[in-house]
């Protein structure tokens, strides 16, 4: 802010600040050239990093098929799935089980008997157990207690403290939360009476798997006193003729896990088939290979987006005279074709290109390239005497030809799994997985060197330098245009009080003309 008064045309007439501005217009322009190429490398930035999120987004899908795992995978049948089913992990082999169930294995149970008094006027689980003593069949629990006062019970050794006043279902609610005492209980308010379940199936202790202490609560109020624990059983079932049991129907042989549902009619076996998952395989392949080519679309469209070098950032001044939709279509051709050829993007594609579509050394040469399980850039041939590219070949996406993908992997999937997955020092042996991955994280820190990489405090990258160069232009550059502009301003001033003075003067002058004439 200037420190002294401007004086706008008082003396003189004219429009002053109508001239400053005028002149100063000439002055911004090279503030605004600055400001307008910060603004086109803050867009190149945000491109760049726009590509890379797309990299990195490859890279996480590439990452797998670096790993055995991937490729591995089993799937298994069964005869009769509302029987028993199964699922295989990566460690599983091909095998046959046949599974005769012979009985299930069974949470053990304990169950109270009625609690209320009245059929007809039961007690309600959510009420205080105190404002319900009247309620309950043995209301002794309450004999010499006054409200507020707590007791004590304990389920497998587990203790828990109440106050009277809680309710029913806040104990329940408690008890089933704890995993320590691994049960749970369920008020049935139909038949009025509490269960205590186990949370796990199966015969897993010596004596009984749900122990009730002797306190008044679960013996008397609850009704607990005598039940009799039933189920708690393991399953009983036969595997290849061979008798087993398991205290869970849900159980692992093999890395086959098997889900026991019901039990089978004697003699007669459900049959298990554990199979390489062929189907999964091509489908991981064929996904992989859909988001190279989703990939490579994206690039490729930025590399050839036309680019409009008329259409520079519009200024301030030139917004103001524009509605939304001019702008928005304005800024739409000036931040098109940005990164159009550009050499970073290219080289780092080709790469990529490189990495995907080249020889595995040390493989069997039948099984040692893309080609070889059909995947190919697609074509670039003569036909009838004329050359035939497609634009696939020009673009390097992939094309599969689905029969012999298929072919190759119920052939020999464990070629398949080698060519992508092959692990060595030597680069030329990589698997396909291995190299594209490496390549795109080389690709990535390649581009965050150029524009950065979001969420960084500090952008050190090239482009981060430069706008941080262009600030301080554009800093200094502001200060020279404020100077210029108030040094128009001091001039003018000094005009004005030069003819306001001469005004003064000429009026004085005038005065005393006319006073001499009398």
């Amino acid at each position: 802010m200037s420190n002294y008064m401007r004086v706008g045309g008082l003396a003189t007439g004219l429009d002053i600040d109508k001239i400053v501005n005028d002149l100063m217009r000439v002055q911004r322009m090279r503030s605004e050239r600055l400001t307008q190429d910060r603004t086109v490398l803050e867009w190149q930035r945000a491109d760049y990093r726009s590509i890379n999120t797309q990299l990195k987004a490859l890279r996480d899908a590439t990452s797998a098929m670096r790993l055995q795992g991937t490729f591995l995978a089993k799937t298994v049948t069964s005869s009769n799935e509302a029987l028993v089913t199964a699922t295989a992990g990566g460690k599983a082999s091909e095998m046959s089980l046949d599974i005769e169930v012979i009985s299930l294995a069974t949470a053990a149970t304990k169950v109270s008997g009625v609690l209320s008094q009245d059929p007809a006027d039961k007690i309600d689980s959510a009420q205080s157990l105190w404002s319900q003593q009247a309620k309950f069949a043995d209301p002794s629990f309450f004999v010499g207690e006054s409200e507020g006062d707590t007791f004590e019970f304990t389920i497998n050794g587990k203790a828990f403290t109440f106050a009277n006043t809680v309710s029913l279902d806040q104990i329940i609610t408690t008890v089933n939360a704890d995993s320590t005492v691994g049960v749970n209980l369920f008020y049935d308010s139909f038949t009025d009476k509490l269960s205590i379940t186990t949370k796990v199936t199966g015969n897993n202790k010596a004596g009984d798997e749900i122990v009730l202490g002797n306190e008044p609560f679960l013996a008397n109020l609850l009704q607990m006193a005598g039940a009799v624990e039933t189920g708690g059983e393991n399953a009983v079932l036969k595997i290849n003729g061979l008798e087993t049991e398991r205290t869970s129907n849900v159980f692992t042989v093999n890395g086959v896990t098997v889900n026991l549902k019901g039990v089978t009619p004697a003699g007669v076996p459900v049959k298990l088939e554990v199979q390489r998952d062929t189907e999964g395989m091509f489908n991981t392949i064929k996904d992989w290979v859909q988001k190279y080519n989703e990939t490579l679309d994206v690039l490729n469209k930025k590399l050839k987006e036309e680019r409009y070098r008329s259409f520079r950032p519009l200024t301030q001044e030139q917004m103001n005279q524009m509605t939304d939709r001019q702008i928005e279509q304005w800024e739409e051709r000036a931040k098109s074709g940005l990164l159009q050829n550009d050499a970073v993007i290219r080289g780092e594609l080709s790469k990529i290109r490189m990495a995907i579509y080249g020889t595995v050394a040390g493989l069997d040469a039948d099984m040692n390239h893309l080609s070889e399980i059909g995947i190919t850039t697609g074509v670039a041939a003569y036909a009838s005497g004329n050359l035939v590219i497609t634009d696939d070949y020009l673009s390097g996406k992939l094309v599969i030809n689905e029969a012999e993908l298929r072919k190759a992997i119920n052939e020999d999937p464990d070629k398949v799994t080698r060519l992508f997955t092959n692990s060595s020092s030597v680069p030329e042996e990589k698997g396909i997985g291995f190299r594209v991955y490496e390549t795109l994280g080389s690709a990535i820190k390649k581009l965050a060197d150029v524009a950065g990489s979001d969420g960084v405090l500090f952008d050190q990258s090239f482009i981060g330098e430069r706008i941080r160069s262009m600030n301080e232009q554009i800093i200094r550059e502001e200060d020279r245009i404020k100077m210029v502009e108030n040094r128009y301003w001091r001039q003018f001033t000094a005009l004005e009080k030069a003819i306001n003075q001469m005004n003064v003067q000429s009026s004085w002058l005038n005065a005393q003309l006319g006073m001499g004439s009398r």
